[in-house]
């Protein structure tokens, strides 16, 4: 059974045509070269034919030899671009269905995935597999990967910065919660409280800054940061958890 070529792109049309041009170029070569032979001697039309069989057939010959040379060549990053694409998709499709636990697998994939000279891409799939892991319980873990990537972003890439910080501030909302809830001590759900509050007051700031519509809704998020700190154990007992973290 002979396995078809994979089908041409256009960056292996770019890649194969400095080859093609030189041997068109030589094949304008051999028919000038026959022609003028045939003004000095009487070349018949059949030996013509002949050359130009041959030409098409060296042609042909060296295309699956270009091929190769493309396939495990720049086509191995395209390979693995459309691997990272379709798994990236699996992930964000199982996000949406909040199986966090397998998002953060598939988000995991994807970095190993992913080509190395990428850290741009890097940083966004490590964001999305750290947020899915605190997301399916791993609460430390997952803040702990967010702080990580925001460490590296936050002067050199402000949108990706602004999403990494909106959901650590949430996560760390949510864990102020559940070690108030599980009586830790002050000293212990205090420092998370205070982060999550500098967070959210930090991009408030900036979204005014900008003149972001939602503004409003980030200052009110610090608000309610310090209600979570004031409010009595009781009462926070009686309510659900937040959703949405």
């Amino acid at each position: 059974m002979v396995i078809p070529p994979p089908p041409v792109q256009n960056d292996l049309i770019a890649a194969l045509s400095p080859f093609l041009q030189i041997l068109a170029n030589r094949t304008d070569l051999g028919y000038h070269s026959c022609r003028s032979m045939r003004h000095k001697r009487a070349a018949t039309e059949g030996s013509l034919k002949m050359s130009k069989k041959k030409l098409l057939w060296t042609v042909w010959a060296v295309v699956p030899a270009l091929l190769a040379i493309w396939w495990f060549g720049p086509g191995q990053d395209l390979q693995a671009r459309t691997r990272v694409a379709s798994t990236v998709e699996q992930a964000m499709t199982a996000a949406d269905g909040e199986d966090w636990k397998l998002a953060a697998e598939l988000f995991g994939q994807a970095i190993g995935e992913a080509p190395a000279n990428s850290p741009e891409s890097n940083r966004w799939l490590r964001l999305r597999a750290s947020h899915s892991e605190f997301m399916s319980g791993n609460t430390w873990n997952g803040i702990s990967g967010m702080e990580e990537v925001l460490s590296e972003i936050k002067d050199t890439d402000p949108e990706l910065a602004r999403d990494a910080r909106a959901r650590i501030a949430a996560a760390q909302y949510f864990a102020t919660w559940k070690l108030r809830l599980e009586g830790a001590k002050p000293e212990v759900w205090k420092p998370e409280a205070e982060k999550a509050r500098q967070h959210f007051r930090l991009l408030a700031e900036d979204a005014e800054a900008r003149g972001a519509k939602e503004t409003e809704d980030l200052k009110k998020n610090v608000e309610s940061v310090i209600w979570l700190e004031r409010l009595d154990l009781a009462e926070l007992q009686s309510l659900p958890l937040p959703g949405g973290c």
